[in-house]
């Protein structure tokens, strides 16, 4: 990516990146720790042409959800994760979204 100049890698954090949950130090902090890489690769790969944008979705209906007790509309589409990416890609080369942080319409579940 950075001999041709050009590129962009998303990196796939979590709401648990900005924000701490109960019972959950094991992942958050891999996920705090993503967010902060995925910030500094930002700085080196400026200069490079390589953009890079965190991602960082709050519950998404997925195999990662099966047998969630609770009504399914509490739980973002995958197609939405997959739609924001796609239009931060396609961003003109001069703009880059730097994070995106995706949440149900009604909140945060617990």
């Amino acid at each position: 990516m950075k001999a041709v100049k050009k590129g962009h890698i998303f990196n796939l954090c979590s709401t648990a990146s900005h924000k701490a949950y109960p019972n959950g130090g094991s992942y958050s902090i891999t996920k705090f720790a993503l967010l902060g890489f995925s910030k500094n690769l930002r700085e080196e790969m400026k200069p490079h042409g390589v953009k890079v944008t965190s991602i960082s979705p709050g519950p998404v209906l997925t195999a990662s959800w099966e047998g969630f007790d609770g009504p399914e509309d509490r739980l973002m589409e995958p197609a939405d994760v997959a739609s924001m990416l796609w239009a931060a890609y396609n961003l003109s080369p001069q703009a880059v979204i730097e994070d995106i942080l995706m949440r149900p319409q009604l909140g945060d579940l617990g």
